[in-house]
């Protein structure tokens, strides 16, 4: 693990911010996560893990959702929400990843915090409506109202990583797994319903920075049309994982690419 990690609380005057602060570079990559049904809080050690090649070249910043949530939230509110925290922790410029909900919330720091952004990723995303996740936003809506977070646990599971089986998960990681709290089904059913909020896809040729956009090939979650879709609209191609998923983001060889584009 990194020597030099930080987790702490961002405090407003209506709410506060968990954060995340790990890695051995000096310039900051900030990873927007997306849909997730625990908090950040507790979970450094296991992002450490998943995104260990970035902390190798960079310092990682990752910032919670608010609590608490307001009744409705737009992934346009939380990306407002993102910006004010990086002020708050001094970061001025960065480059910014963002995965599935996080690469929504992404474009917006883009759009609306230009000088922030210095190159952008997007991550198995969407800039309007797709019919796939808007099923599954659906069903997980209403899943979460009827208080099921197990089985929306076991379904996201199984998408996520579709069309490969879930990894196995080793006893230390259950244990990192169980020190992060949940969201409430309230929360989540909020969280999930502002994905289908983001409204980009016009607005995308405003982006001045370089951009690169991926997605595995065969996700579930999201349809990788939605990431050729977001391409065109820059101007560039979609780079598209064959034989991944959703989770795609998560192997190396993926991240080796991402780092291809970040350190060029």
């Amino acid at each position: 693990m990194f020597s030099n990690t930080k987790e702490g609380t961002i405090r407003f005057l209506d709410c506060q911010m968990d954060y995340l602060v790990f890695g051995k570079g000096t310039d900051p990559l900030v990873i927007v996560q997306g849909l997730n049904l625990t908090r950040l809080k507790g979970g450094g050690k296991l992002q450490q893990m998943r995104y260990k090649l970035y902390g190798e070249h960079f310092r990682v910043y990752m910032i919670d959702r608010r609590d608490p949530l307001p009744e409705v939230i737009t992934v346009k509110e939380i990306a407002d929400d993102v910006a004010q925290g990086l002020k708050t922790l001094g970061v001025s410029r960065a480059y910014v990843m963002g995965n599935s909900q996080g690469g929504m919330i992404a474009q917006y720091l883009a759009l609306n915090y230009p000088k922030l952004v210095k190159k952008l990723v997007l991550n198995v995303t969407t800039s309007g409506v797709d019919p796939l996740l808007e099923k599954n936003v659906r069903e997980w809506a209403e899943m979460a109202s009827e208080g099921r977070l197990d089985d929306i646990s076991a379904e996201m599971t199984e998408k996520f990583y579709s069309p490969n089986p879930a990894p196995s998960v080793s006893k230390a990681m259950e244990i990192l797994y169980s020190k992060q709290l949940r969201h409430s089904p309230e929360e989540f059913r909020m969280l999930t319903e502002s994905c289908l909020s983001c409204d980009t896809y016009d607005r995308l040729k405003e982006i001045r920075c370089p951009v690169k956009v991926m997605a595995g090939k065969q996700d579930a979650i999201i349809s990788s049309e939605s990431s050729v879709k977001i391409a065109e609209a820059l101007g560039t191609e979609a780079y598209l994982f064959d034989g991944l998923g959703h989770a795609a983001y998560e192997t190396k060889e993926y991240q080796k690419k991402v780092l291809e584009f970040l350190l060029d």
